[in-house]
């Protein structure tokens, strides 16, 4: 908030889209386990990996895909989509792994409750195993960013 005073104090235009979708996603990953990702003063490593991956993956998931209209050209895969949806695939994967580790571990330690609390309690009332369930929780946590 006071970035936004400071930036009208000086009159200079302001880019609201980015401030939107970053104040967005912050609401979303404090919502789902208790951390924001996105804006400034946040540099840390893991938040430069989670705004790359993040951007990386809507742009792929945007992209046009001439094969989406002409079937018969899906094998052929002209835009190189395949590789960099495979790419980004594990790169989601791996850093929602080290989210649910860290959260796992750090949950004793703290009294708040997340949305990633929820699932775990979820995966453990339906008895599904350690891998299937951090599946489940990796798919409901990344489907959640497009549900925006």
């Amino acid at each position: 908030m006071i970035q936004i005073h400071i930036v009208l104090q000086e009159e200079k235009p302001m880019e609201i889209y980015t401030r939107s979708c970053n104040a967005s996603l912050n609401v979303l990953t404090r919502l789902l386990y208790g951390k924001r990702y996105l804006g400034s003063g946040l540099s840390s490593k893991e938040c430069e990996e989670f705004n790359d991956i993040i951007h990386e993956e809507m742009k792929i998931l945007g992209a046009v895909n001439i094969s989406d209209f002409v079937p018969l050209l899906k094998p052929f895969d002209l835009h190189g989509i395949i590789p960099r949806l495979n790419n980004i695939r594990l790169k989601v994967d791996q850093f929602f792994d080290k989210i649910i580790q860290n959260h796992s571990r750090e949950k004793n330690l703290n009294h708040s409750k997340y949305f990633l609390d929820v699932l775990f309690s979820f995966v453990e009332s339906y008895g599904f195993g350690k891998k299937h369930g951090d599946n489940v929780i990796k798919a409901v946590i990344n489907v959640s960013y497009f549900v925006l």
